[in-house]
């Protein structure tokens, strides 16, 4: 579950915004925290936010995204994460959007 040091440093420019961003290996991915809260993490080349809070589940889930699963060999069903939410699409090209989100997020 290799991430491109490209596509982190492409995620760690759009929220430059938001403070420090500290990254590090988690699970194959990397985690992003600020100010030692967690953000998000990169898995499969794909951006994940940390989302707790139901009204903002449900935006996230009103604008397509899903929440984050694999599957387990010694398993039927998937393993679902259910707070890491895939950012929409629209945030990953405007970096004033992805901040204000992630700033949103950061707030939870």
């Amino acid at each position: 579950m290799a991430v491109s040091e490209e596509y982190l440093a492409y995620i760690t420019e759009m929220l430059e915004g938001v403070g420090t961003i500290q990254s590090k290996c988690m699970f194959g991915g990397v985690l992003f925290t600020v100010d030692g809260n967690q953000l998000g993490v990169v898995l499969y080349e794909e951006l994940y936010f940390k989302v707790v809070d139901v009204t903002l589940q449900q935006r996230f889930r009103d604008e397509g995204s899903e929440q984050f699963s694999y599957t387990r060999k010694d398993k039927k069903e998937p393993v679902v994460i259910k707070n890491w939410w895939k950012v929409p699409e629209r945030y990953l090209d405007d970096p004033v959007a992805i901040q204000s989100l992630a700033e949103e997020i950061l707030r939870q």
